[in-house]
């Protein structure tokens, strides 16, 4: 057997679109689970290579323990099977021939953390709610209950019997369905216990722990602990053997696998991109490893298996990029300072680059994307660029000190302990100084699948527990649903108000089910043109547009997470993408797309276009990613030649995509997720002449289709509405001049809005003013119907509003004066 001295890459296993949190290797090929809610069959070829053989898709949350069932264990499984465990508090077993399921073992109250195989087929799982269930032939026959936490792993012994542990920081053992012995001696979460996969005692030894005290423990099979493995820097998530019992590797969350001698030597430390969150052995010695990246890898100790020399040095820059927190946070802007801490030959570019071919096999840039980077390598054979690594690390704040605490992969200055229910293990809540505690809920409850209504409780902990040292401004609008680590939930019915009740102005995208909040608006406020005459900000004359390039990743997976979705159901099977268009061609489309936002020409394709209509062809509930997209091909001149080309009426007549998209995407109820993309790619159809003619001709029916975002309770919804509005009065006041009775439409519009827009939404009120003032000095006919319509008293009243912004304050004065 070789050492474990000198491990290096061998091979990369992707296709996992989250983190892959549970690794395992048996006679049918290497397993892992995912975050995605799948486990991946991966099969070594006859060149060397892992190729994936089998997706097993059934789990509805994040799968992590999986257990190899031998083929003579049960009847139903002649050549073996899988069986996974899940936050969805169930456990499937698979028939990976058919990769179909052909139980599902229902009765755990939370999830499912651990999974064991007795040599008699009995299954043995643990899980959160504190107990270790048996289950034959696909029912529960005994619960047996003893610790006093979550139980979080299982091993099983070659006697039978099998250990557990648990966030009591205990590991016990079990015979005969009794708790024979507990072993004591960890001060944290056991989160892991190993020996040699089940074939022998670590060198008739005993076992190996792995625990949230960041120390691993070798113990006798009598409880004894004989050795302390200390190295690690954060949480240890898990632990294996080798299969000749005489070397450990451990992962941990601070993004390293070490392996070790049982003596406490550690041999080896090999750094990630992200945190790992396991480790198996196969047979030969190789060593595999699950990554937060959403990558699996295999590292060797063979030369003749060793990966290229460029698949290497992407690994290198992906972990590099990783160690680089500050660069990454402040990439835009000081890439420079990034790009020189990278390894020799790679820099820092921009996401047009990929729309080149690489120069070589193997050829490696790293892009913005983004905050961040990501590591990308040339597919020579596939003609593609291939992403290899996320920048993934800290925050940015140069006072950020080494202690950190790791959470996930990532640093944050605080993680907090939450207690959400009795008899349920507190939840993580990280948190970075100067953050906004709103967001920060957000996030949280979306991860966790909490209700809405714990947000105000949350952020007064976050307030308390930080003592001042997050922002204390008022919730901030949302920018992009693709940015932040939420997940929008189309329909929620949270995102509408019941009559009589009070609704808060958080973004669909945040509170009530939805991408959690980035960064706001990209509208600058301070570039409102000043009028020659004597008003300050009226009439406008430039649109507004939003060109803030897409968060590729979050919207790639929200894409194929929604095509998938599509694929599962009869009646819309048809509308989902082809295996080519969720990869290559959707990779393209967002690239090209990201390279409008700052460009003149992207480059469309025509199988751009076609996959854009596809999407665009999608139900209500999965269309708002679709709008963000065609919102920046819209700002292309040759894209907005095509959309107008297929844009049709506005009605659900297919015939036309863009307008059939836009109706079928305001058909009641509207969803603030698509009321907030569609108010953007609406605004962003004024930039280009090929859509003008579209425009004049639809102007009236988009404003109806719209009208009820003016009076909607979603802050970045009015906020879009307004800016819609006002790019229609810029519209009107150049190239519609003579349509009176769609300036006298929008004059209604903006006067309900701004009834409906509370105090203190100060560019939502600005925007609509303008909106206003714009369209009173095209004519007299306008100008007198915005008095009828009560719009100087509307700006009388703002002018009167306390601690008024000042150019809040300009604004309404302008229009008094002129409506006067």
């Amino acid at each position: 057997m070789q050492s474990a001295e000198d491990l290096h890459l061998r091979a990369e296993l992707r296709g996992h679109e989250e983190d892959v949190r549970g690794v395992i290797t048996s006679p049918l090929g290497v397993i892992t689970a995912s975050r995605d809610k799948t486990v991946r069959v991966w099969k070594e070829s006859q060149d060397k290579q892992f190729l994936l053989d089998k997706s097993l898709v059934g789990h509805k949350s994040y799968v992590a323990p999986l257990a190899y069932i031998p083929g003579e264990l049960m009847s139903d499984l002649p050549h073996g099977g899988i069986v996974s465990g899940s936050r969805d508090n169930t456990l499937r077993v698979w028939n990976v021939q058919t990769a179909h399921t052909i139980k599902v073992l229902e009765g755990h109250e939370y999830q499912v953390t651990g999974v064991i195989v007795r040599p008699d087929g009995c299954i043995v799982s643990c899980a959160l709610d504190k107990s270790i269930r048996v289950w034959k032939d696909g029912k529960c026959i005994e619960t047996l209950q003893g610790h006093e936490g979550p139980v979080q792993c299982l091993l099983l012994l070659p006697n039978g019997d099998f250990l557990s542990g648990s966030n009591d920081t205990t590991i016990k053992l079990w015979s005969n369905s009794k708790c024979a012995h507990t072993f004591l001696g960890h001060t944290d979460t056991v989160r892991q216990v190993i020996s040699q996969l089940g074939l022998a005692l670590l060198n008739n030894i005993g076992v190996v722990s792995a625990s949230h005290d960041q120390t691993l423990r070798v113990w006798t099979v009598e409880g004894e602990c004989v050795a302390e493995l200390v190295g690690h820097t954060a949480l240890v998530y898990n632990v294996a053997c080798n299969y000749d019992g005489d070397l450990i590797a451990s992962a941990s969350e601070d993004n390293t696998v070490r392996t070790w001698r049982l003596d406490g030597q550690c041999l080896q430390t090999i750094e990630h991109p992200a945190c790992v969150w396991d480790v198996a052995w196969l047979p030969y010695g190789d060593l595999v490893t699950a990554c937060a990246d959403y990558t699996a890898r295999v590292f060797t100790a063979r030369p003749d298996l060793a990966a290229s020399a460029e698949a290497v040095a992407g690994f290198a820059a992906a972990v590099e990029a990783r160690k680089q927190p500050q660069q990454a946070q402040q990439a835009q802007g000081q890439d420079a300072s990034m790009a020189g801490q990278l390894p020799a030959g790679l820099k820092m570019e921009e996401a047009s680059v990929l729309l080149q071919p690489g120069k070589k096999d193997g050829d490696t840039k790293i892009v913005k994307d983004g905050g961040a980077g990501v590591a990308y390598s040339w597919d020579a054979a596939r003609g593609e660029w291939e992403k290899i690594g996320t920048v993934v690390g800290g925050p940015g704040d140069d006072t950020v000190a080494a202690g950190n605490q790791f959470h996930e992969g990532h640093q944050y200055d605080f993680v907090f302990d939450v207690d959400v229910a009795d008899g349920v293990p507190p939840l993580k809540l990280p948190v970075n100084k100067g953050d906004d505690p709103y967001i920060a809920a957000d996030k949280f409850i979306e991860r966790n699948e909490l209700p809405t209504s714990y947000r105000e409780q949350i952020v007064e902990f976050i307030l308390q527990k930080t003592d001042g040292a997050v922002s204390t401004s008022a919730p901030s609008y949302n920018a992009d649903p693709f940015t932040g680590g939420g997940a929008y939930v189309p329909g929620a019915a949270s995102n509408f108000p019941q009559p009589g009740t009070q609704q808060s102005y958080a973004d669909p995208f945040t509170g009530a089910g939805g991408y959690v909040p980035g960064t706001p608006m990209d509208i600058d406020n301070s570039s409102i043109p000043q009028s020659s005459t004597s008003f300050s900000h009226i009439p406008q004359s430039d649109f507004e547009l939003f060109g803030k390039a897409l968060n590729s990743q979050a919207v790639l997976k929200k894409l194929r997470k929604f095509s998938q979705t599509l694929a599962e159901s009869d009646t819309s099977r048809g509308l989902s993408l082809s295996q080519e268009q969720a990869g290559s061609r959707l990779d393209h489309l967002i690239a090209r797309s990201n390279a409008a936002a700052s460009s003149s020409s992207a480059g469309f394709t025509e199988a751009d276009y076609t996959l854009l209509n596809s999407l665009l062809q999608w139900p209500a509930q999965q269309l708002f990613p679709a709008y963000d997209i065609a919102r920046l091909v819209a700002l292309d001149a040759e894209g907005a030649q095509h959309l107008a080309t297929h844009a049709g009426t506005l009605t659900q007549d297919p015939s036309g995509v863009l307008g059939a998209a836009l109706f079928r995407g305001t058909e009641e109820p509207q969803l603030p997720a698509n009321q907030q993309t569609g108010l953007r790619l609406a605004c962003n159809l004024c930039k280009q002449p090929p859509l003008h003619q579209w425009l004049q001709t639809h102007n009236a029916a988009l404003m109806d289709r719209f009208a009820p975002c003016c009076s909607s309770t979603n802050k970045p919804v009015r906020l879009g509405f307004a800016t819609f509005m006002l790019n229609l009065a810029v519209f009107f006041s150049t190239a519609a001049k003579s349509d009176t009775e769609g300036q006298a439409q929008a004059l209604s519009g903006l006067s309900e809005l701004l009834t409906a827009t509370p105090p203190g939404e100060t560019d939502t009120l600005c925007r609509a003013l303008i909106a206003a003032g714009t369209i009173s000095g095209i004519n007299t006919e306008s100008k007198q119907l915005a008095q009828d319509l009560n719009v100087r008293q509307i700006a009388k009243d703002i002018q009167q509003q306390p601690n008024l912004d000042a150019k809040l304050k300009a604004v309404s004065a302008d229009v008094v004066s002129m409506l006067q």
